[in-house]
């Protein structure tokens, strides 16, 4: 036996909605202003937890790249120790990114030195779920049913980073400001 479904006027009814009646008891507004109250409570309480582990997150990027690595450099170590079995060393690590701005400028050098298989040529097209058979199409068979394919390049961050520490590693002269290079150490912390 089929059950029609209710509609929002079955629900609701078709009054305006300025004539609806409140049939809420007490209670239960109470309960909901109270759980209202309750969630933005902790909606509070999480913006100001996230807070809290971004300057923490960020302390921690300063002490384990700048201030430790310094202190042990200025004592002459490299590597130490502690009395609790942890084992401290510092070692170099690399960042790089490319902004929008710099990309044209990042690219065109690494295409004049021959390093252009880091960047990535991406087709990116958009289909409606009804068009299946328009998806197994190649580009140009895509062009000639008048579609224009959008076709962007990347380069993978992790492969950016590798590619950074390679040349600088190697000795070779790249550009810091189109690649956003940074280069820094970092004290690592490992126990046994």
């Amino acid at each position: 036996m089929d059950q029609k479904k209710p509609t929002f006027e079955d629900l609701v009814g078709a009054n305006d909605v300025q004539e609806w009646t409140n049939n809420v008891s007490d209670g239960e507004l109470s309960k909901v202003s109270n759980l209202a109250n309750k969630q933005l409570q902790l909606s509070a309480q999480v913006s100001e937890l996230e807070a809290q582990l971004k300057a923490k997150k960020e302390e921690f990027r300063l002490t384990s790249e700048q201030e430790l690595p310094d202190a042990m450099q200025s004592a002459g170590l490299t590597q130490i120790t502690l009395s609790t079995g942890e084992k401290i060393s510092i070692n170099e690590f690399y960042r790089a990114h490319i902004s929008k701005a710099n990309q044209e400028k990042a690219y065109e050098w690494l295409t004049s030195n021959g390093h252009e298989g880091l960047i990535k040529n991406e087709v990116l097209l958009k289909f409606g779920r009804e068009e299946v058979e328009v998806v197994s199409e190649t580009v140009s068979a895509l062009q000639a049913r008048g579609l224009s394919p959008e076709v962007r390049q990347s380069i993978h961050p992790s492969t950016l980073k590798a590619f950074v520490k390679e040349q600088f590693t190697s000795g070779n002269d790249i550009p810091t400001e189109p690649f956003g290079i940074y280069i820094g150490t970092k004290a690592t912390i490992k126990k046994d």
